[in-house]
């Protein structure tokens, strides 16, 4: 056994023990080293057993969430985006009975179950300001190990298909790390003390990790979202945020590479033509809409844009795909939606979207006149911003399989929660007073 794998098995069931003791959190932890390190597509990976690394760690979390926080455990249904997202996943499983393939079909079955249990794992293993911080930070360090494979392992062309599982492509790997690249940053706006330096290192490698990707689609989400950040500058953090955003962008400007350039000078060619993948894109696009407007209302089941590709796309734009011919999958989030489920299932998924983004606006908006804890509402804004950067990366790589916008549907309804319960705390404590 190579001393990498050792140190993965020693860490893994390091949490698992602290997990079975009465700590939910290092059984998230668990889960987060499983599905970055991802031990069956290593080198180091095949002299371990085949025990399903992330599936053991997540029902260890469970187990010990219902074991320890009997009291404390927060139902599914305790927010509103969970029990729309119930309604979502409860539409998926009827689609069963008309998608075009129940075979295809039954794997976003599956997905959509496993990630209910995410969002209870998730919202039921943070308890507060610590466990969040570790969770955060879980990540940064999850996707650094990315950056670091990209620099020193995966060193020629771009950071993709190092085995990271739903994240095969360059674009989909990008977006996953930019979405924990930005909310991680937001820490910054909290006390981190003389760890900062560190904290800020970690930063610049993710940002270069995001950076090898080369993904065009996720840096216009990334620049995108961050435009946007000046209206949603932490209480009290102006300063800070200007020292902050001129380092982003003098990172930015050392990092970027080369190769990034050309491929966005790419998509203009010398006769003002788009390059090949660009106009395929919108190919598909316009192919999309044909296949919606054919069953708008309840779609056509997951894999739907793959499966009528050779009705609707010409055939030079068609690609070979998972053994089924030439065909041509979908690389939007929001037509793959609308082609897949419909209007019904697409409302759905954007109404937990939606409410989200309402609910950081509500907090930022109040927090003017609340003293709220600074790691909450600093990461809830975080949050928000990377929400709406991948929704902007998705527009250009079909997300919808990613686990990361999981994530962000579980912590903002969690930490808008936590707000919330601090206010009404405080405000009955004044009244006692007075």
């Amino acid at each position: 056994m190579s001393l990498t794998a050792l140190l993965f098995v020693l860490v893994y069931f390091f949490c698992i023990f602290k997990a079975v003791a009465g700590r939910p959190i290092f059984g998230l932890y668990a889960y987060l080293l499983a599905f970055y390190a991802h031990p069956p597509a290593q080198w180091w990976g095949h002299a371990l057993p085949d025990l399903r690394w992330a599936f053991l760690a997540g029902i260890i979390s469970l187990i010990s969430i219902l074991y320890y926080s009997k009291d404390t455990k927060s139902s599914f249904f305790s927010f509103f985006e969970n029990k729309v997202f119930f309604a979502f996943s409860v539409y998926v499983l009827l689609q069963y009975f008309w998608a075009i393939s129940p075979y295809l079909h039954k794997e976003y079955m599956i997905l959509v179950v496993k990630f209910m249990l995410l969002i209870f794992l998730i919202q039921n293993s943070i308890k507060g300001e610590k466990d969040l911080k570790g969770f955060i930070l879980a990540n940064l360090l999850g996707v650094c190990y990315y950056a670091y494979i990209g620099m020193f392992v995966q060193t020629s062309g771009r950071l993709e298909g190092i085995g990271t599982p739903g994240m095969e492509s360059a674009n989909q790997l990008g977006q996953h790390m930019a979405v924990v690249l930005i909310f991680s940053g937001y820490l910054l706006f909290t006390d981190l003390g003389k760890k900062k330096i560190i904290y800020l290192g970690l930063l610049a490698l993710a940002l270069n990790g995001v950076l090898l990707t080369e993904s065009r689609g996720v840096l216009v989400g990334v620049i995108i979202s961050l435009s946007f950040s000046v209206f949603l500058i932490p209480k009290n953090k102006i300063k800070q945020f200007s020292g902050y955003a001129v380092l982003a962008l003098l990172a930015g400007s050392v990092l970027v590479g080369p190769q990034i350039i050309e491929r966005f000078d790419s998509m203009v060619g010398e006769n003002d033509q788009q390059d090949k993948s660009a106009e395929s894109r919108m190919v598909i696009i316009k192919a999309q809409i044909e296949m919606f407007l054919g069953n708008p209302i309840f779609g056509y089941g997951h894999r739907g844009t793959l499966l009528l590709s050779p009705e609707y796309v010409p055939e030079e734009f068609m690609t070979s795909s998972d053994g089924l011919g030439a065909r041509r999958a979908s690389h939007n989030f929001l037509f793959g939606l609308l082609v897949d489920h419909g209007i019904v299932g697409t409302s759905l998924y954007l109404l937990v979207i939606f409410s989200c983004w309402r609910k950081v606006r509500y907090i930022y908006k109040t927090s003017k006149n609340n003293e709220d804890s600074q790691i909450y509402t600093s990461v809830l804004i975080g949050l928000g911003l990377a929400l709406f950067a991948l929704m902007i990366a998705g527009m250009g790589s079909n997300n919808k399989k990613l686990e990361i916008d999981i994530w962000l549907y579980a912590l903002i309804p969690l930490i808008h929660h936590f707000v919330i319960q601090k206010r009404i705390s405080v405000d009955v404590n004044n009244k006692k007073n007075i």
